[in-house]
């Protein structure tokens, strides 16, 4: 059964996710696409208004996708702070 997690990495991976199988395997297979889109996200945020909120944003995205994420959270964080240290400068 479809989730709006599922819905969501959809459009992140721009590919059908149908399941939680399904789901894991995409992030699995490059957390560095969900870093990109969760950075865009918290850029397009009126809600973020610097580093700190961003890294809570990502925090809240992170616990979220957490049954999918969290073999590469790690992973994800570190490309989404590669962003913003790049983006404060």
């Amino acid at each position: 059964m479809s989730d709006s997690r599922h819905r969501q990495l959809s459009r992140i991976y721009e590919r059908p996710i149908e399941s939680d199988e399904d789901a894991r395997a995409a992030v699995s297979a490059d957390p560095g696409i969900l870093a990109s889109a969760i950075f865009l996200e918290a850029a397009e945020s009126d809600d973020v208004t610097g580093a700190e909120t961003a890294r809570t944003y990502l925090a809240d995205r992170l616990a979220f996708l957490s049954p999918f994420a969290d073999d590469v959270a790690d992973m994800v964080r570190s490309a989404f702070s590669e962003r913003l240290s790049a983006w404060e400068t």
